[in-house]
């Protein structure tokens, strides 16, 4: 119960969430090819510039290829059940929830403090857990739930 307060009171950046939301575009046209910046901007309705800054992080740190062109945009250069909802986390956020579980370092108290031992099990916890969840658990989350959505039309009628 009180690992599920610590992950809800977790602070995640507006770069970090629309990077993900953008991913997961990326993971929904994983076999149709290149998406232009513009339609994933549409979609998501989030500026097209702030998306390009975006991008330029996600590139240079996951398996995303860029086409030039009247037909181009970007596609994952991988499957997207091989990257992980915690690769796409850590390109904005700093690993640990508290600075001395990465870098016992930046404390002098780390080798002697009795809470760090939590901090780091709760870390250990979280990433284990968005590392089972790749941008294909999201497609296909997101797939069931509009599934569910038009079956729940249909009986209302």
């Amino acid at each position: 119960m009180s690992t599920i307060l610590v992950i809800y009171s977790m602070k995640v950046s507006r770069k970090t969430r629309y990077g993900l939301r953008m991913m997961v575009q990326l993971a929904k046209n994983y076999s149709r090819g290149p998406v232009a910046m513009s339609a994933i901007a549409e979609k998501e309705g989030i500026s097209e510039k702030f998306l390009g800054q975006i991008m330029f992080a996600l590139k240079s740190a996951l398996p995303i290829t860029s086409v030039r062109g009247p037909r181009g945009g970007y596609s994952l250069a991988e499957h997207p059940s091989k990257i992980t909802v915690n690769s796409v986390l850590n390109v904005f956020e700093s690993a640990g929830l508290v600075e001395c579980v990465t870098n016992a370092g930046t404390c002098r108290r780390s080798s002697r403090c009795n809470s760090r031992a939590v901090w780091v099990k709760i870390d250990n916890i979280v990433s284990d857990s968005l590392d089972a969840i790749t941008l294909a658990d999201l497609v296909s989350v997101g797939t069931t739930k509009r599934k569910s959505v038009k079956n729940e039309r249909k009986i209302k009628k």
